[in-house]
Parts: structure tokens; sequence; C-alpha cells
């Protein structure tokens, strides 16, 4: 039988409800935040800071919040069913979730690129004279059948101790002189670009130079143009820490505020934290959990939400008024109401900071 990574044991066995929730914010935020950013800027080639304001790294952090709500989601059912599903390796598990939400991401914004990857594992994997296969760097090849087992590196079959550069092997296609190179199916340009590479390639290396081919250029950037870009971007924005100091003050700032919030009656906390917006009406509440102020978990038994509850509707907040009405069994002014209360409340009591 297979057996539940050690990691679980204390949540699996905890018979405290606040006990369970301490343990899983401890294992998110220790063991399973690490995996998921790590995976998000490799696979998406972002920064995942919270000062770096490009549209592509804010959707990451998205992807980030979606990857923390499903895993409270998950987890929260793998304690109430006493593990009826098994998770042998916490980590490996981690990996997988963020990558498939990654992979998801990637197609719906790309489908043209998620169409062709999609096409040429087909041929690759049906066609007797193709195969695809894991490279001792556990990255993923591809070429002709003769070549499996080879490394990029090293020659296929007709070329040994080759050792040109992808992009230089596979340029060689061009050379054929076809006009209508774009136009070609897959099926007939595929075998004309692993002929010509005369060695594996990395399967990511054959989407990319194909993706160019076809004209399908915005999908054929890697992660290293990504991670170029970034450091150029972030190189021109402003240093939002000018020192440890300033850092210091606003971090523990949040803190004092996120006390005060915590003192307010329930029905002023919900009216706030629910539709918690900055000055252009997005929504903020996620900043206490990257600030690690507060975690998710904190802020459902603040609200006095069931987490699981709470995680399923972690996207669609901030809510309106009429949500929070709904959810308080109150009038839409009241919520106005409270939360004004709550504002006038904090700003006396902020009035120091």
């Amino acid at each position: 039988m297979r057996q539940f990574d050690a990691l679980l044991l204390p949540l699996l066995q905890a018979t405290d409800r606040r006990e369970s929730e301490s343990l899983l914010a401890r294992l998110l935020s220790t063991h399973a935040t690490p995996i998921i950013k790590s995976v998000i800027k490799s696979k998406l080639g972002v920064s995942l800071s919270a000062a770096d304001g490009r549209f592509e790294n804010q959707e990451a952090l998205g992807i980030e919040n979606d990857v923390v709500a499903l895993l409270l989601v998950e987890l929260n059912e793998l304690r109430e069913t006493r593990g009826r599903e098994v998770i042998g390796n916490f980590r490996s598990y981690v990996a997988v979730v963020t990558f498939h939400a990654c992979s998801k991401y990637l197609r719906r914004k790309y489908p043209e690129r998620g169409q062709l990857k999609s096409s040429l594992r087909y041929l690759l994997t049906t066609r007797p004279d193709f195969a695809l296969w894991q490279g001792a760097g556990k990255d993923w090849l591809c070429g002709l059948k003769q070549w499996q087992g080879f490394e990029p590196a090293r020659a296929g079959a007709g070329s040994p101790g080759q050792d040109v550069d992808g992009p230089q092997a596979l340029a060689l296609v061009k050379l054929q002189g076809q006009r209508d190179i774009e136009y070609m199916p897959l099926e007939e340009l595929l075998p004309e670009v692993l002929r010509n590479a005369g060695r594996p390639v990395e399967f990511e290396e054959l989407i990319n130079f194909i993706a160019d081919l076809k004209g399908i250029q915005e999908q054929a950037r890697r992660r290293d143009d990504f991670e170029e870009e970034a450091a150029q971007e972030l190189a021109r924005l402003p240093d939002p820490r000018p020192d440890v100091a300033s850092e210091l003050d606003q971090r523990v700032y949040l803190q004092k505020l996120w006390t005060e919030i915590r003192e307010l009656p329930l029905r002023q906390r919900a009216a706030l934290l629910l539709n918690l917006r900055d000055a252009q009406g997005r929504g903020v509440i996620a900043m206490f959990p990257l600030t690690s102020v507060a975690n998710v978990p904190q802020l459902a038994a603040a609200l006095e939400i069931p987490l699981e509850q709470f995680a399923a509707v972690w996207n669609e907040l901030p809510w309106e008024d009429a949500s929070i009405a709904l959810h308080l069994g109150v009038t839409r002014q009241q919520v106005v109401n409270l939360r004004k209360c709550a504002r006038e409340r904090l700003a006396r009591r902020m009035k120091g900071f």
C-alpha cells in the first residue's frame, strides 16, 4: 500500500480544529509556497514580486493565489476524509498542481501554441519513426526513433560527435528554400526539421522553432526572453524599498493595522475585508498573505467563515456590497454604514502610525 508523506501525518492526526488550521497554514507557508513560486517563476518567466507591475507578473500572482486556494480545499478535504486519497509525496503533488495551473493559463492565453504543442506531441508519440522521451536532466527530448536515449549534446544517427547548438542545427531547415514552409502540413514539416537537426532536440525548443516558422511569433518566446525582459523592466522601475528601515516600518504598520482590524466587531470586519480595495478599485486583501502578516486561514478565521468556503470564494474577492449584504443578512446601506464605521475607528486607532 502507498503511504502518506510524513509531512501530512500531523495534519491528518490533529483532532482540534484550531490546531489543524495552524498545521495547515504552516504546511502551506513552509513547504508548498516555495515550490509554487519556483515553478511559476520557471514556467512563466516572472518575478512574482509585488513591486513588479507588469501585466504578466500580476496574472502570475493570481495563479499563485489560485494554487494556494486549491491546495487549501484539497488538504481540508483530505483531512475531513481522513486520507481516503493517498498523497505519497506532498512536494511532488504541489509541483504537479502548479504545473497544471501554469499550463492551463498558457493554453488559454496562447491557444495556437497549445494546439501546436498537442499536435507535435501526438505525432511524436504515434508515428513509429519518431520518439519522445525524458532526458537525464528531466527535460523532454524528441527526435527520430533511432536517436532515443541520446542527449541533445550527443549525436543522433548519421552525425556522430556533432556538437551544435539547437537553434543552429534546427536553422538548417531554412536552407531547403521552400517558400511555402509556413503552410506545410505539420506531418511533412516535422520530418524535415528533425532530419536537418541531425540529433535529438528539446521538445520546447522544437515547439518554439516550428512556431517561429509558422508565424506564431508571440507564442515562440522562450523562458530566457521573459527573464531578460523582466530584468530590463525591473531595472527601469524605481526601487520600492528605499532602505531596510522603511521596509520594516511598512511591515510594522501592516501588522498594527491587522491587529486593529481583528479588534473590530465581526460585521465591521466583514464589510471592510470582503470589499478591501485600493485607490484604483482593485482588490488588495491579498496584501496580507503576500507580506506574511496574515495567511488565508487567519483571514478566514477573522471573518468567521469556514476555511473551505473562504478558499472557494477567494478568487471572487472583492465582493460588491450586495453580496456582502446577503452574506451578513443585512441591507446594502447597512454594509456601507458598517464599513464607514470601521474606517473611522481604524483612522483613530492608527493615527499614531
